[in-house]
């Protein structure tokens, strides 16, 4: 059995944070990245991927990634 890399578990809280926050964007505390990483225990990179995410969920951008 081979490792893709991925860790599904972190990617799992990376798309939660990514969900909660395009639903209560107004509640985190900015700088986002510290927030998003205390809050559901992220990676920047994961804190990054949530807030991009965030953003196509909330239509503000077309990005497909």
């Amino acid at each position: 059995m081979t490792n893709s890399g991925i860790d599904h578990e972190l990617s799992d809280r990376a798309d939660e944070a990514a969900v909660w926050l395009s639903v209560y964007w107004w509640q985190a505390s900015r700088p986002l990245v510290p927030f998003l990483r205390k809050r559901f225990g992220l990676s920047s990179r994961e804190a990054i991927h949530a807030m991009r995410e965030s953003a196509r969920i909330r239509g503000l951008t077309n990005a497909k990634s």
